[in-house]
């Protein structure tokens, strides 16, 4: 939608509910992300289903002992043989973290590989869906449903 017509309903959608306004809008973060940075074949992949609202999307960047400094982050990510990676660590405050309003969750996980420098450059962003796209359940789960602003807690086990 283009943005002339995207801001007003989005004001219309927060004025009526903020909370529920954050499941688009997260979504567009996903797929604006997906749409910049990833492969054609991800693109292909996660796009059509985040536009036609049948996936839904979120940003896991949150840990428990970071506040507001990702330096500190310790979600890993090792390398598997067939080219996709083993994600361990444990997020909070995610945000439509867990939900049964669509078929899909797909997380974009923030993870360090194990060759990455100590700071903040050595962090890469990873596609962490719920069901893989042939419906396998994927490793990823909620641990502890939070109430405090409608977040959740997350963790991943696997991508």
């Amino acid at each position: 939608m283009p943005k002339a017509l995207a801001f007003p309903i989005m004001e219309m959608q927060s004025s009526a509910n903020v909370a529920w306004s954050m499941y688009p809008g997260l979504s567009h973060g996903a797929y604006s992300a997906i749409h910049a940075h990833g492969s054609d074949e991800q693109k292909a992949t996660y796009l059509p289903k985040l536009v036609s609202g049948e996936w839904t999307g979120t940003m896991c960047l949150t840990e428990p002992h970071c506040g507001t400094d990702l330096g500190l982050l310790k979600t890993r990510a090792e390398p598997n043989d067939d080219g996709s990676y083993r994600i361990t660590g444990t997020k909070i405050f995610i945000s439509a973290g867990e939900h049964d309003l669509s078929d899909n969750i797909i997380h974009l996980v923030l993870a360090r590989l194990p060759d990455a420098p100590k700071d903040v450059k050595g962090i890469s962003l990873f596609i962490v869906p719920k069901f893989h796209a042939d419906g396998r359940r994927n490793g990823v789960y909620c641990g502890s449903p939070g109430t405090q602003n409608g977040h959740q807690g997350q963790r991943h086990g696997g991508a």
